[in-house]
């Protein structure tokens, strides 16, 4: 029987000018949908892995400590580097990211080229998975590598992925397939 993933996107960060992302915290109201989450965690995940990134290990032990189950950090799980990335406009963004997806091989955002992004998220994953060997393992990341993974598994266009991932959002997949779940594939 194939296990599940639950790929989750972080919680709302607050912005902050000159700081880079991967610093953001939570924003204060960042968890307020937290029981919307925790009622598409089906079936319930029994251990929560996250990003080492601050607004990603607050959003997984929160989580963690609302399922009752153990939460840990892990290398590797972090978003596309972009150290050196401004904050823009949500339309200046939106059309960086299309041309990241659009460019995989090619360095066009940020530190990381897309493809550099899903290999490591990839390995990450795949190392994840085989330190816990629970049935239903919850991972909370980011939406960007989150999409390119699951995009590539399943032959998937990463741009609507991404875009439908929303904060607090996840894709449950089956694995190590990485297959959505219909509940996902009703959403895209």
């Amino acid at each position: 029987m194939p296990r599940t993933l639950h790929l989750i996107k972080h919680g709302k960060p607050t912005l902050v000018e000159g700081v880079p992302a991967h610093e953001w915290q939570l924003a204060d109201d960042a968890l307020t949908e937290l029981p919307k989450l925790i009622d598409l965690l089906k079936p319930t995940p029994q251990i929560i892995i996250s990003s080492e990134e601050p607004k990603a290990k607050a959003t997984a032990q929160a989580l963690a400590a609302a399922l009752g189950v153990p939460c840990r950090p892990m290398v590797g799980l972090h978003e596309h580097l972009r150290y050196t990335n401004a904050v823009t406009s949500p339309e200046e963004f939106r059309s960086r990211m299309q041309r990241f997806f659009a460019e995989p091989h090619e360095l066009v955002l940020g530190e990381e080229s897309a493809a550099d992004a899903r290999t490591r998220f990839g390995n990450a994953i795949n190392a994840v998975m085989q330190a816990n060997p629970q049935e239903n393992v919850a991972v909370v990341a980011h939406g960007t590598v989150i999409s390119l993974l699951v995009a590539e598994a399943g032959g998937l266009d990463p741009v609507p992925l991404w875009e439908s991932l929303d904060l607090l959002g996840v894709l449950s997949v089956a694995w190590p397939e990485l297959k959505l779940n219909d509940q996902n594939l009703l959403h895209l």
